[in-house]
C-alpha cells in the first residue's frame, strides 16, 4: 500500500485528499476491525458500509450542513443510488424527496417529522439506505445539530463525530467500540 491511501473494510483503495485529519493507513486489515472484536454489533456490513460513505464525503468536501443533497442522509441515499452532484453539491436528475418525511431545519430546534409522507419516492430513497426512516432522522438531527466549530472543515467533521455516535447506538455498539470507532478518523 502506498503512503496516502486507505484501506476500506472491502480492501478497496482511496486516496486521501486532505492533510490535516485523515483515517489511518491499516495494512490489509479491516478499516473497523479494532471496534468489531470489542463487541459483537448489529448488521456490520451496513456500518461500515454508512461510515465509508460518510468519510468520503468529508474527505471530498461534499459533506455539508444545511444542504439536503449533501448533508449526511443525503449523502448516504446518493451512494445508495448512485446519484450523481453537480458543482453546487446538488443531485443531477434527481429531486430529494426524502426530507419530506423528516428534515432539520437551522432556524428550528425540534426537527419536523411527516411519517404520512412516507410514500413514493421518499420511501424509494429511505429505503435504499437499509436504515429506517426514524434512524436516518436520528442521524440528520445528529449532523445537523453538531457544534458549527469555527471552519467548514471543523464543522464537517463535528457533524461526522455526531453522526458516528448515533450510528454507534443504531447498530448496538458499546462506549469503548464507539471510542475505538471514532479514533481511526484522528491521526
Amino acid at each position: 500500500m502506498n503512503k496516502g491511501q486507505l484501506i476500506y473494510s472491502d480492501n478497496e483503495e482511496v486516496s486521501i485528499s486532505r492533510s490535516r485529519r485523515h483515517l489511518p493507513a491499516i495494512g490489509n486489515t479491516t478499516l473497523f476491525s479494532s471496534a468489531l472484536k470489542v463487541n459483537k454489533m448489529k448488521n456490520k456490513e451496513l456500518f461500515d458500509k454508512t461510515v465509508k460513505i460518510l468519510v468520503n464525503a468529508y474527505l471530498d468536501n461534499s459533506l455539508v450542513q444545511g444542504n439536503c443533497h449533501a448533508c449526511a442522509v443525503g449523502n448516504i441515499i446518493a451512494a445508495s443510488l448512485n446519484i450523481k452532484y453537480d458543482q453546487n453539491l446538488k443531485w443531477i436528475d434527481r429531486p430529494v424527496a426524502w426530507s419530506r418525511v423528516f428534515v432539520t431545519l437551522s432556524f428550528q430546534i425540534a426537527q419536523v417529522k411527516r411519517p404520512w409522507a412516507y410514500n413514493g419516492e421518499a420511501k424509494e430513497q429511505i429505503n435504499a439506505t437499509g436504515y429506517a426512516w426514524p434512524e436516518l432522522a436520528r442521524l440528520e438531527y445528529a449532523f445537523e445539530r453538531a457544534p458549527r466549530g469555527k471552519s467548514k472543515e471543523e464543522c464537517m467533521f463535528n457533524g461526522l463525530m455526531a453522526v458516528v455516535d448515533v450510528l454507534c447506538q443504531i447498530h448496538e455498539m458499546d462506549e469503548k467500540a464507539t471510542a475505538a470507532t471514532k479514533e481511526l478518523f484522528f491521526k
